[in-house]
This record gives C-alpha cells, structure tokens and sequence, in this order.
C-alpha cells in the first residue's frame, strides 16, 4: 500500500474525527489585522479543555509569477510578529472569501491583488495546489471552516500593466525582482523562509522544469 493510500486509511478511522464539542462556540474580541477569537470546549482524552482559535475572514493566495524577462517578482516586507523584513511572493491576502468559492473565482481574485500589488498580469497562470495555515490555531472564515488554506499559483509571461500600489502608511515593502535562475539559491540561503511562499516557490520550480522553461 502506497503512502497516500495508507494516510487515506487512516484518516478515514473514526478517532480522527476529531473530540466533541461541548455546548456552543462563542465568538470573541476581534484583533485588528489577524481576526476574531473563537473559544469553544471539548470533551478530550484528558477531560473538558479550552480551546482558543482565529477566524480569519479572508482569502489567501501567493503566487510564483515570471516576467518575460525570466524575472520572478518576490516582496521584502516588515513584519511587525518578528520585527525584520520577511522575505516572500505576493500577493497575500486576497479579500473576503466563502470556503466553497470555485477555482475560478479564487483565480479572478488572486489575479486583481496580484496586479495591484506588483503591476503585474496577463500571462499564463497554472494552479498549483494549496497549503494549510496553521491548522492548530485557525479555523478558516467561520466557526465550521475549519483551517485557513494558502492557495498556490504559478504565473509565467507576466508583463507590467500598471503601477503598482503605494504601501500604506504603516506598511514598509518593496518588490525585488530575482532572475529564475537564481531561485533554487534563495531557497537554500534559508532568508526565503515565509510560510505559504516555500512550498509555492517549489511546486512551481517542479513544474516548470516539467514545461523545459528551467
């Protein structure tokens, strides 16, 4: 039995579906910039614990984009949790979004944040897949969703279109254009290290090679 399969199986038992839920969820104090606290109980191998998770009210996207240059757009960008520039792909954040939104909604979406913070579209655009965001701490855009996924985009033959977006007051980014072939560099200098921005990052470089474009 292959791996996937076996992981299949076991995920399929009933102790994964996971403890009860003892009474109701409350919704809780809203935190600016990362989402609203969600409290609820459940009944675990040790007794009733207390659980504390994130509701994060939007969509999530980053993307391998490709200029025609064979430049790949990355974004510098401080970040207040460790108070350094964080290195990673835009766009990021992609609005409010319903868990069932279908791939070509999360597209449409992806490629207007896309275009506004780089100055970047048209192009070929190529899903890639999605990650999970911290799954033990977020519960997706409702009480019922559970875990927050990163959706993945590789983008080629991307042209600048517009300017990009001036940062906000107390934002302090910059794009930085890498030549593609000095990514598998910026991956193993361990400074690429953004959570959604690494798996996006290989998967995209995988594929590409597959295409003959690297």
């Amino acid at each position: 039995m292959s791996a996937t399969a076996r992981f299949k199986e076991l995920a399929g038992e009933e102790r994964f579906r996971g403890w009860p839920l003892v009474g109701e969820a409350e919704l809780g104090y809203k935190i600016p910039f990362f989402g609203q606290v969600l409290a609820y109980k459940l009944r675990t191998g040790n007794g009733v614990e207390e659980y504390y998770s994130l509701l994060r009210h939007f969509g999530w996207s980053v993307c391998f984009g490709v200029t025609t240059e064979g430049q790949v757009i990355t974004l510098v960008q401080w970040k207040p949790g460790i108070n350094q520039a964080g290195w990673e792909l835009p766009p990021g954040g992609i609005g409010r979004i319903k868990p069932d939104a279908l791939p070509d909604e999360i597209l449409a979406r992806t490629q207007e944040a896309y275009l506004r913070e780089t100055g970047y579209g048209e192009g070929r655009w190529h899903y890639l897949g999605r990650v999970m965001i911290e799954t033990g701490k977020y519960r997706g855009a409702g009480p019922e969703d559970h875990g927050l996924p990163a959706h993945l985009f590789l983008a080629t033959g991307l042209e600048k279109t517009a300017e990009a977006r001036k940062p906000n007051a107390n934002e302090i980014m910059a794009n930085l254009m890498v030549p593609l072939e000095e990514f598998e560099e910026v991956i193993d200098s361990g400074l690429f290290v953004e959570t959604s921005a690494v798996p996006c990052a290989l998967l995209a470089l995988r594929k590409l090679k597959r295409l003959g474009q690297v």
